[in-house]
């Protein structure tokens, strides 16, 4: 239930200003009502397990957003509504949307634990610089050009995941911070209205891949957005002007990595070596020929390990949840 609503105003994420729309934070709590023997009303509630607050915005995207990587870790943030603070967040759904003409919207939530601190202050705004927005300036599909941006009529991409806080019995107290904050049923969708009338059977179950390029007004390309999944459903509408749906869905967030560079490519024992590719999240095994290494994850971008005294030349791989990639030259150990 919200108790502080706002329009326009500065919010602040993990260090990050954001100049929101529309925002508002509050708490959910399940309570049960407490029935007196031989009652069958009562004023009187209690509060199932812990009551979570959250926090709800919407704003025009302008650029990279770092709230986007979030989808890709079960990390905390922190924030700032208004003068209120709090820490101990984790994004639960974030969706981003556009028609014809329209720039890209989005809108965020988070699930926080804890205690918050400050005093909310409406209407908080600090000075700014104007930033265009962006717009969907290309779209490819199965990366065939099955289905290409000038047939888009509009699109809806969204994220979603169901938080669950772990707390120790040394955590007591009013507001106690959890151990631990496990995530489950993370899933993205795409729904997509088109204006190609087409219908090809079968529909359902095909496997997808789409990625959403977002540029500014000069053409550069600012953010992007990947799916990987089955068609769920292919559909058309009898209106006008027709109008066909597609719907993706994608349980497996985690995107195959893939390898770029390695440097250097030849090395003595305990020389530094630094893989540069993308999607190195969740990072499980890096492997020089046939032995594990052990691996500091830099970035998404970068992984690094030093040559082991023992390690014989070959393919670097990396293991990722979402996959595995392997070097296209070998590393020599000299």
């Amino acid at each position: 239930m919200p108790f502080y609503t706002t329009n326009n105003t500065d919010l602040t994420i993990n260090g990050t200003g954001y100049y929101v729309s529309e925002a508002s934070i509050g708490s959910d709590a399940t309570l049960t009502p407490v029935y007196s023997v031989g009652s069958d009303s009562s004023d009187e509630y209690y509060s199932n397990g812990d009551v979570p607050g959250n926090l709800s915005m919407t704003y025009f995207l302008t650029g990279v957003d770092p709230i986007k990587e979030l989808m890709n870790n079960n990390l905390p943030v922190s924030g700032n509504f208004c003068g209120l603070y709090f820490d101990s967040g984790y994004l639960t759904s974030y969706s981003l949307g556009f028609g014809a003409h329209q720039p890209v919207r989005v809108s965020a939530s988070f699930s926080f634990f804890g205690k918050m601190s400050g005093t909310f202050t409406a209407g908080v705004q600090s000075s700014r610089v104007d930033h265009d927005t962006l717009n969907c300036s290309d779209f490819e599909f199965n990366e065939t050009g099955i289905l290409s941006d000038k047939q888009i009529m509009g699109l809806d991409y969204s994220y979603s995941t169901s938080v669950t806080p772990y707390y120790s019995v040394q955590e007591t107290g009013e507001n106690p911070i959890p151990s631990a904050v496990l995530s489950a049923g993370s899933q993205i969708g795409l729904n997509i209205s088109t204006n190609d009338y087409s219908i090809n059977l079968p529909s359902t179950g095909l496997l997808c891949k789409g990625k959403i390029i977002l540029k500014d007004s000069s053409g550069t390309e600012r953010e992007s957005y990947n799916i990987s999944g089955v068609m769920n459903s292919q559909s058309m509408s009898a209106t006008d002007p027709l109008v066909k749906s597609l719907s993706i869905s994608q349980a497996n967030l985690a995107l195959p990595p893939a390898i770029d560079t390695i440097s250097p490519v030849n090395g003595a024992a305990g020389t530094t070596v630094k893989i540069s590719g993308s999607d190195f999240q969740d990072v499980e095994t890096v492997i020089l020929q046939d032995q594990p290494l052990d691996f500091t994850l830099e970035s998404t971008t970068g992984v690094v390990f030093v040559v082991p005294s023992d390690a014989m030349s070959g393919p670097v791989r990396v293991k990722t949840r979402g996959g595995s990639a392997i070097s296209t030259g070998t590393f020599t150990v000299s």
